[in-house]
């Protein structure tokens, strides 16, 4: 806190010394590893389901769709309990009802039941998604805020990286219901490790009744409408993007006659690049600006969404292609998680945070959905690609023309 009583974001909470503070981010980086293995679990067992319950690609849309529905209500309904009653409560009974639904996908015995599963894990990622993010950024020294968002945003990945490398060896040899139990044991662990590593990070003073008067004003009163809603339409036609690459690329790799391992090692390699995105975007931000950097690394990922449209027959060509998509689709999630605690105040920060990634995540529904729509209907690979790079141009478009408006110095006023 300075003189003039502003609450910097990244001061650590009263009492939390420095190892306890790495211990917290350290607990917060393995649960978004987690949240990796979960989202993409359909993802990679998702041709074994397809042929084991013999679905066409709609059905097939609607179980991946399933769990980013239930992210959506999970961010809009659940993430802002944790403004309300703190972050802790609120982030361990997210990994609670993340531990429940995979073990009931793991028992899932038909559609339903595994779209059902797939609504509660999704519910859970939903709410801890947003209410981690925002613990990292309280908490993280401000001088290493974008540094140390990326290195959270980048669990992600690797959770993805390792859900991905078991379902190559284990989907074949012990059935696509493994991965889900391997999830759900991890998930678990994941718990009792933020059980006793998570500290609250919040404070008491500042947290608002939720549905009193001064919550929508928080996000919406005077010109905070203009940011709010761009920062939401950004997440929203992120996500479309995001969620049609790591959802269908397995399936639309094995359409130019490659085998399903190879269709899940594409993925990876796209998982690998969004492991040193983020890395390399929080160096880069801290010198040259976020919003600048963020710019940079939309444009990339749209060029290379619709590079990723050409027949590509080679191995070569195809991981190295994914590998680059991926770097640019990780440091541009990076981006738009690291401005949400910059823009909303301590007071909504978690309702804020969830409110962009609850509208981020419908287009993360949709986007699978179209996708599934599309293919049934006759659409090709690759005008596929080219019709999911252009809500990441859009992206582009908002961040250049200065409707999101981050505060400098990022600080708040003491409520």
């Amino acid at each position: 806190m300075d003189r003039d009583g502003l609450v910097v974001l990244g001061t650590a909470p009263l009492g939390l010394s420095t190892g306890r503070r790495n211990l917290m981010i350290g607990g917060c980086v393995l649960a978004n590893m987690v949240d990796g293995f979960d989202v993409l679990a359909t993802a990679f067992t998702g041709s074994a389901i397809m042929a084991d319950w013999r679905l066409d690609p709609q059905t097939l849309g609607v179980i991946f769709s399933a769990g980013l529905a239930g992210m959506v209500l999970g961010s809009l309904f659940i993430s802002p309990l944790a403004d309300r009653f703190g972050r802790r409560p609120v982030s361990l009974a997210c990994m609670f009802g993340m531990t429940v639904g995979m073990f009931a996908a793991a028992n899932s015995g038909d559609p339903m039941q595994l779209i059902l599963a797939r609504l509660v894990t999704g519910l859970g990622i939903g709410g801890v998604l947003a209410t981690l993010s925002t613990t990292v950024a309280e908490v993280a020294p401000p001088e290493w805020r974008n540094r140390t968002m990326a290195l959270f945003a980048a669990g992600y990945p690797l959770g993805s990286i390792l859900g991905g490398l078991l379902a190559v060896g284990l989907v074949r040899q012990h059935g696509w219901h493994t991965i889900f139990l391997i999830g759900g044991l991890l998930t678990g662990l994941v718990f009792i490790v933020n059980f006793f590593s998570l500290t609250e990070s919040s404070v008491k003073s500042q947290r608002l009744e939720m549905f009193g008067r001064e919550f929508p004003g928080r996000l919406f009163g005077g010109e905070k409408w203009r940011t709010t809603l761009a920062f939401c339409a950004a997440f929203l036609l992120h996500m479309i993007a995001f969620f049609f690459v790591l959802s269908w690329t397995p399936k639309l790799t094995e359409a130019l006659g490659f085998s399903p391992d190879t269709g899940n090692l594409v993925t990876i390699m796209i998982n690998a690049g969004s492991l040193i995105g983020p890395l390399i975007f929080g160096f880069f931000a801290d010198r040259f600006g976020l919003l600048r950097m963020a710019g940079g690394y939309f444009a990339a990922f749209a060029i290379l969404t619709a590079a990723f449209a050409i027949q590509a027959h080679n191995l070569t060509t195809l991981y190295g292609l994914a590998l680059f998509i991926g770097l640019a689709m990780g440091g541009a999630m990076t981006s738009l998680y690291t401005m949400a605690p910059a823009i909303f105040g301590p007071e909504v920060r978690s309702a804020g945070t969830g409110l962009a990634i609850g509208v981020g995540r419908v287009g993360g529904t949709l986007g699978p959905l179209l996708a599934g729509w599309a293919l049934a209907a006759g659409m090709g690979r690759s005008t596929l690609y080219f019709l999911f790079a252009l809500p990441l141009l859009m992206v582009f478009l908002i961040l250049r023309s200065g409707l999101i408006a981050l505060p400098q110095p990022a600080t708040e006023r003491r409520a």
